[in-house]
């Protein structure tokens, strides 16, 4: 992709999934957390780690001044707003492309550049309206092929164009549910996936009948109501690790491999990106996992797409890969965390990215305070130290703050050490300094 010299804007929507999903399609039974919603609509914040000094970030709430503050100390210099995008109550359900499409071009004129590429998160609906009404450009393939991509179903029928052994089946009514349920049941617990879930939202166990039934009535009352049905199903294997490749796609084709991150999950939801031992590397090179990865980049390509790209692959215990898990035609949480390791790189050092998701009884409390509390706990990084912690977002600690009832908040922070032990010892530090705070860690 080529930068363009007046710099990039970036902005996102961290659940793109959801503007990807066609509405008419059946859902797997959950329930939505508004919490955890606000939450996610504070990501945007994360972007910063792709900025350079020419760069311009908009985030729907304006980065909290100390925060900002600091990331400028350690380096990250680049614009962004300090008002919010969504200010009027009636915009708060809106994403964040949706609010720079309709925000004045007049109130953002000292950030935004004619001329500018707009580098998304996700290309989802209203990117085009956002670009054409700021006069920005904006180089992303057809929606429709953004949407198609990113489906599981995509993802199982790649498996079988690259010729991986492909355990996936796709079931289009909730007869084929149960017929094919039963039957992966009886050898034993299998998962199915909604065609656009993402983290831990869209992936459900099924290891009784009871629930198979359960769900098998859901997926028939929406299919009576008009809906229509596009599951996928797989045995749950035993599993040793998650980890995913990054790499990007330019408008020419060329394949680059970016990054490779192991990952930490729970219950299916992200938690963690790690960087691999040298010897896990080393084990990938050998069965030509990168290669693969460049010759799945060249079938998105050869299917219309080109853009960030992140493959969710897996190792099971007894040692198997397994190359390919699912596509996400995106930027990732494990990109970001590869993000900061270019930052961290001329020191020698590196981070794992990770989330502590903290319930909150004191609605006085501001993310200065954590931020302070960190520095005279000596947790905070600051160059030329060979350890501490880097706050990665601050909105997402207080967007639900409130003063009737305890409340949701979570901070993204990358854990800096030499090795994993020192890495490990920081986030143990911080979740107690977490409890000094008053803050009760969830996870």
């Amino acid at each position: 992709m080529t930068e363009q010299a007046t710099g990039l804007l970036h902005c996102g929507t961290f659940d793109a999934e959801q503007f990807w999903r066609d509405p008419e399609l059946a859902k797997l039974p959950g329930l939505a957390d508004p919490e955890n919603l606000r939450i996610v609509s504070m990501m945007d914040e994360l972007l910063f780690a792709f900025c350079r000094p020419e760069d311009t970030l908009i985030t729907r709430k304006a980065l909290n001044p100390a925060h900002r503050q600091y990331l400028s100390e350690i380096g990250f210099r680049f614009r962004s707003n300090n008002t919010d995008l969504d200010g009027q109550l009636e915009q708060r359900h809106k994403c964040m492309l949706q609010l720079l499409a309709e925000a004045d071009p007049d109130a953002l004129s000292g950030l935004l550049t004619p001329g500018s590429e707009l580098d998304a998160f996700a290309a989802i609906p209203y990117i085009h309206v956002a670009s054409e009404r700021h006069g920005l450009v904006c180089r992303i393939p057809d929606m429709d092929t953004i949407r198609r991509v990113n489906t599981k179903t995509y993802s199982t029928h790649m498996k079988t164009r690259v010729d991986l052994p492909n355990i996936s089946l796709i079931v289009g009514s909730a007869a084929e549910l149960q017929t094919a349920g039963s039957k992966l049941l009886a050898n034993g617990p299998f998962l199915i996936k909604d065609n656009y879930g993402v983290s831990g939202k869209g992936n459900l166990l099924i290891d009784a009948p009871s629930i198979l039934e359960r769900v098998v009535a859901y997926t028939d009352m929406q299919e009576k109501k008009g809906k229509t049905t596009e599951f996928v199903l797989e045995p749950y294997l035993p599993k040793a690790c998650d980890f995913s490749c990054q790499f990007h796609i330019d408008p020419a084709g060329e394949v680059a491999i970016l990054s490779l991150q192991k990952l930490a999950n729970d219950e299916f939801a992200y938690q963690e990106s790690y960087t691999p031992e040298p010897e896990f590397i080393e084990l990938l090179e050998r069965e030509r996992y990168f290669e693969l990865m460049k010759a799945i980049g060249r079938e998105l390509y050869r299917d219309g797409y080109f853009g960030h790209v992140c493959i969710d692959s897996m190792q099971l215990t007894n040692g198997e890969l397994v190359p390919m898990v699912e596509i996400n035609a995106r930027k990732s949480m494990s990109l970001i965390k590869h993000q900061i390791d270019r930052y961290l790189q001329p020191q020698g050092l590196t981070g794992n990215l990770r989330y502590y998701s903290l319930s909150c009884a004191n609605e006085a409390l501001r993310f200065e305070d954590a931020l302070d509390e960190m520095e005279r706990a000596e947790l905070l990084f600051r160059p030329g130290r060979p350890s501490g912690i880097v706050p990665l977002t601050a909105n997402t600690l207080t967007i639900n703050r409130r003063a009737d009832k305890p409340y949701k908040g979570r901070i993204y922070v990358s854990v800096i050490g030499r090795d994993a032990a020192e890495r490990t010892e920081l986030a143990a530090k911080l979740g107690r300094m977490f409890n000094q705070l008053y803050l009760q860690v969830m996870n």
